[in-house]
């Protein structure tokens, strides 16, 4: 039975890596999200090309090219203040600025001192980084928020050491927020599994021993409600040490294979919050933000294939 699963969990990463290089534009960019500004370009093509980098040696190697491609083009997008941004239209932001640089420093590409200046400046006086510099039109925006600040400090680690004062500063800033019941909240994102995933993974790169029960015992009470949600359940829990994996891993992936379309693809729902500039806590009841879903499903997929990854590395 163990083996039949490990085939099936094979060959369902092979079929996500096909989709996604499938859908890798000519010039090496990937297109998702239908938001106000746009598609976005510059944003996702740094999501899913950090993700392939991330795949154990034998899929990293069939997605070479593609992510050289990728990153070529990445690089020469960088803004004049050389972060990036959601699209080429709008400013730079400190979540596309971080898996840009995270995406090309696992490339191998030179990630210039001035990007990761321009990082830094997103930091806030708390430690940790707002998606958007600080300005009194953009409110909420320009605040910390738990699902970007992981992937800033995580990002910094590729230069700075973790007793650096930027780094050490958002990681306790991490630390600081997570909940009583073990988990980190999203202002982008309708799941605090996105939050804290990315915190997990982060404590998992810093070899950070701390307590994790409480969390762990939230997760496994946890119902995913999308192939999204499902994949970073699976991913958080793989972050946490002793897991049982035939109780409470494999069900999930068996779930996902199940649910992986022929394409190699997974649908996708509404999940990214746009939400409203005079709102700090978004996932409290009030008026409810404009959602929305990632069209071409890259997202998903590339999340899912990630924790796919993350499985197949350990079995």
């Amino acid at each position: 039975m163990h083996n039949t699963r490990k085939k099936h969990l094979e060959r369902a990463l092979c079929l996500s890596v096909d989709y996604i290089l499938s859908r890798q534009q000519t010039d090496g960019s990937w297109l998702d999200w239908e938001l106000p500004p746009g598609q976005s370009s510059t944003w996702t093509t740094a999501y899913v090309g950090g993700k392939l980098t991330s795949l154990d040696n034998h899929h990293r190697d069939r997605a070479s090219t593609a992510t050289a491609s990728a990153s070529r083009w990445l690089a020469e997008k960088m803004f004049s203040d050389y972060g990036w941004g959601y699209n080429e239209k709008v400013e730079s932001d400190a979540d596309s600025t971080a898996l840009a640089i995270l995406f090309l420093a696992a490339e191998g590409r030179t990630v210039l001192d001035s990007s990761y200046s321009c990082l830094k400046g997103f930091q806030c006086e708390d430690g940790g980084f707002a998606t958007f510099h600080r300005r009194p039109d953009l409110g909420t925006w320009g605040a910390s928020h738990l699902d970007v600040t992981p992937s800033a400090v995580l990002a910094l680690t590729t230069k700075y050491a973790t007793t650096s004062q930027s780094v050490n500063r958002g990681l306790q800033f991490v630390l600081d927020k997570r909940t009583s019941a073990g988990i980190w909240k999203s202002f982008w994102w309708t799941t605090f599994l996105y939050s804290t995933e990315r915190s997990l993974s982060l404590f998992e790169a810093v070899h950070l021993d701390i307590d994790l029960q409480v969390t762990r015992k939230t997760l496994l009470h946890t119902r995913p409600q999308t192939p999204f949600e499902s994949a970073l359940l699976l991913s958080s829990l793989l972050w946490l040490p002793d897991i049982a994996k035939d109780q409470d891993v494999w069900p999930l992936v068996d779930q996902l294979v199940e649910d992986q379309a022929p394409d190699g693809s997974w649908s996708s729902r509404p999940m990214l919050r746009v939400t409203r500039r005079d709102c700090l806590e978004p996932w409290k009841p009030g008026d409810p933000d404009p959602l929305f879903r990632d069209q071409n499903r890259l997202f998903t997929t590339a999340t899912v294939m990630d924790a796919f990854s993350n499985l197949h590395k350990l079995i």
